[in-house]
């Protein structure tokens, strides 16, 4: 609506640039945001790239089962699962942690690192991994989520490390192990505009491009 009242031009779809005054959009319909096959090119004089980020998945795991989750999936919630792994114990995986353990489901959260919230003070999150231990089925720490099988009764993992645990079936899996940059899919390149290797993009103190 006010869009509309400003008489701003929304078009919904995947966009890509065509040139430093052109950007491509395949148009998109539906919550899935499937592909319509329909394009339309938009001119322009100037451009605000907004691009955003997206989580980064981690390659191995079975990412067409739809038990598998990560914090976009886990926030379009279809059903609350009875067991719960979190692989990540970062920031995002531990709130969403925290959501599904208050709406009841048993969870289990694996970080690779030697604490939770890595880079955060140790003598922080010292009482938070303690409140969080009484409530979780299980924290594990410096553990590596190896391998990940989905089958009928649910998705196994595998685990890694020196107080890995045995291999567990959960109904759901939640991977929240940080994101990634866009800027690397929207062919910025064609429109002359640096991306770095992770898709970010550089910018002055006025956030201009180069």
């Amino acid at each position: 609506a006010m869009a509309k009242m400003r008489k701003v031009t929304t078009v919904r779809g995947y966009g890509s640039f065509a040139d430093a005054q052109h950007v491509v959009v395949e148009e998109t319909s539906g919550p899935a945001q499937d592909k319509t096959g329909s394009r339309q090119t938009v001119r322009f004089k100037a451009a605000i790239i907004a691009a955003g980020s997206q989580a980064v998945k981690l390659p191995g795991f079975p990412w067409d089962d739809t038990r598998m989750m990560d914090s976009t999936d886990a926030l379009d919630l279809a059903d609350i699962p009875k067991k719960l792994l979190v692989v990540g114990g970062g920031i995002i995986g531990l709130e969403m942690a925290c959501v599904y353990d208050a709406l009841g489901s048993e969870v289990t959260v694996v970080e690779l690192l030697d604490q939770l919230m890595p880079g955060a003070d140790a003598d922080l999150v010292r009482p938070l991994q303690q409140r969080l231990a009484k409530r979780y089925a299980g924290i594990h720490l410096k553990v590596k989520v190896a391998k990940i099988e989905a089958g009928k009764k649910g998705l196994t993992a595998t685990f890694e490390g020196e107080k890995a645990p045995e291999p567990q079936t959960y109904d759901r899996v939640l991977v929240a192990i940080g994101r990634s940059a866009n800027g690397g899919k929207i062919n910025a390149q064609a429109a002359g505009v640096n991306v770095t290797d992770r898709g970010f993009i550089p910018v002055d103190k006025q956030m201009r491009t180069n």
